[in-house]
């Protein structure tokens, strides 16, 4: 996948990694390497958005140095942080190759978002050509929607909307509970033809390139949109 269609249009392209939850390594990151063939640099300057984990310095450094490697430009772009002005981020987000997501809470993440009313910005950028990257829960936030349990009850369950830079919504490794709440998220969203939510299992990943989802390294567990929803068959990966 390049960053440009022949005909020299933008095109969105977005690298959803699962990650492992907390102690993900190294192998379960590896994706990143197809960031970098699609950026067409060898060194891009990422821009790392840190709201899900609310800008944490300790898991900021940790994500620098396993993924992004010694000597890389990374701009940090704080917006917990009240120093940091709306415009500054936006200028940050504009210079970089590729903008990162990273993992921590969803509805944090998006909530820091909305009170900087950066979301149309985000979009804004992936339909110029910016290339995306995420893992955990920021790979969700990239995606439509997620979903909340404000008292922990299914059927009280409340979607909110995410970042929208991909079409579709998501949920990471978390195929040990059965994607219990992507399942509920997927009963809560509108049954469509060929809609479907999918579960980016541990070590995988997703790519999207603007038209069409892929799964790298494993298989994505998928399940189809409103009050029947059921399990499909999963998406396999490319390689």
């Amino acid at each position: 996948m390049g960053r440009r269609e022949a005909e020299g249009a933008a095109v969105t392209q977005a690298f959803l990694i699962a990650g492992a939850g907390p102690g993900t390594g190294p192998r379960s990151l590896r994706f990143h390497k197809d960031v970098v063939r699609a950026s067409g640099k060898a060194k891009p300057v990422y821009a790392y958005v840190g709201a899900a984990s609310d800008d944490s310095l300790m898991f900021e450094k940790m994500l620098k140095g396993v993924m992004f490697g010694l000597g890389s430009k990374v701009l940090s772009v704080r917006l917990s942080k009240a120093k940091t002005k709306t415009s500054e981020a936006k200028a940050m987000l504009a210079d970089a190759d590729v903008v990162f997501i990273s993992g921590g809470d969803v509805e944090r993440g998006m909530q820091l978002i909305g009170e900087r009313d950066m979301g149309g910005y985000f979009q804004e950028l992936a339909r110029g050509g910016k290339i995306f990257e995420a893992v955990s829960a920021g790979s969700i936030m990239l995606g439509e929607h997620w979903v909340r349990f404000p008292d922990g009850q299914d059927h009280n369950a409340e979607v909110f909307e995410c970042m929208g830079i991909v079409p579709l919504s998501f949920d990471a490794h978390d195929e040990a509970s059965d994607w219990e709440e992507l399942r509920v998220l997927a009963k809560k969203l509108p049954a469509k033809a060929g809609k479907a939510v999918y579960g980016l299992t541990s070590g995988a990943a997703a790519a999207w390139d603007g038209k069409k989802l892929h799964a790298l390294g494993g298989p994505l567990a998928r399940y189809s949109c409103g009050a029947g929803s059921k399990r499909l068959e999963d998406l396999g990966p490319d390689r």
